[in-house]
């Protein structure tokens, strides 16, 4: 079934889920807190691998309940196989996904998740975010551009998306593959849709060597093999401070992806599943990702991110990829970065 079909059933689901009311009555959430320590273990799906911020949050969690979080981390189409060889075997063991929206939003269609049946914190998100009675944003992840700080002064560093389209920069870009999903195909399909296929077609002349181990870029670019990497995840600038390295934040904005948050269908641990996936929307776990450079969907949240970071969390944005287009789109992505 294509995603655009996908996208259709999904917001005819949201109109027959709009009667479920949210849990607003305090008696009813303390009953979900009740049972939730009864069951004193949540378990985590995390396709966000290597990273120490849910952990972080999983022990804040426990020192608060008294709630173990059991976390499992894997790559996104690992977790999504797992999630769905326990659900065809009957032998659920994970109780949350948290993974990025595209991905949640699929394994809602595939019957592998259930509706969270309203979470008291939700009501503090901003509401441009993509949210829904299966599925809701915990962080905002960025993209822009980054460069070699010795090799590119700043008078010749791109200040533009299009800038990229300079013949100074071929052979010297290095990419997350724009043909796949992740952050390439993000960027792929957010700029794709602002900036046209020309301005692809012209990327394309400029060579990019393109690449699947991300995580790499920076230090070859910081080598000097590459002057230029995109899309840059915004929070991994933390993670190489130290080295000859500059974030640019173009005009026209940042394509960004949001990571969510779900209950998958048959959880074990459902009220503690809720209880950890509100908890995630608390001011504190926000702080955790705003520390590390990820923006918060909660309302107000950016604005008090620390000082070191709040120019990377309020960067302009320039949009998210779209559920029903997605597909389509990575096929034109390979008919032009052949």
């Amino acid at each position: 079934m294509s995603l655009s079909s996908l996208f259709a059933r999904a917001l005819a689901a949201t109109a027959l889920c709009a009667s479920i009311a949210p849990v607003g009555a305090q008696t009813d959430w303390a009953a979900v807190e009740a049972a939730a320590k009864r069951e004193g273990k949540v378990v985590l799906y995390s396709a966000h691998v290597g990273v120490p911020y849910h952990p972080e949050i999983a022990k804040m969690f426990t020192a608060k309940y008294g709630i173990e979080v059991e976390i499992l981390e894997a790559r996104a189409s690992e977790i999504r196989e797992r999630i769905r060889t326990e659900h065809a075997t009957g032998r659920v063991a994970g109780d949350v996904s948290y993974n990025g929206a595209s991905t949640t939003f699929l394994m809602q269609q595939q019957g592998l998740l259930q509706a969270h049946q309203g979470v008291p914190n939700r009501s503090k998100l901003d509401g441009s975010f993509y949210q829904s009675d299966y599925q809701f944003p915990v962080y905002i992840q960025s993209y822009a551009i980054l460069v070699n700080s010795k090799l590119v002064p700043p008078d010749r560093r791109p200040k533009r998306w299009t800038d990229l389209l300079d013949p100074k920069w071929q052979g010297k870009i290095i990419s997350d593959d724009l043909r796949a999903l992740g952050g390439g195909g993000a960027m792929f399909s957010v700029t794709y849709k602002n900036l046209g296929r020309d301005f692809h077609e012209k990327l394309a002349a400029q060579k990019l060597h393109f690449t699947r181990a991300v995580r790499e870029s920076p230090r070859r670019v910081a080598r000097g093999e590459f002057q230029v990497a995109i899309p840059f995840a915004i929070p991994d600038s933390l993670l190489h401070q130290g080295l000859p390295l500059e974030v640019v934040l173009p005009e026209e904005g940042n394509p960004y992806i949001t990571y969510d948050v779900a209950v998958l269908k048959g959880a074990p641990h459902p009220n503690a599943a809720r209880l950890f996936m509100n908890f995630f929307l608390t001011d504190e776990a926000q702080m955790v990702f705003l520390r590390s450079g990820r923006g918060s969907p909660v309302k107000g949240m950016n604005a008090k991110a620390p000082e070191s970071v709040r120019a990377l969390v309020n960067a302009k944005l320039m949009g998210t990829p779209e559920f029903e287009t997605m597909e389509d789109l990575l096929k034109t992505a390979k008919d032009i970065y052949k």
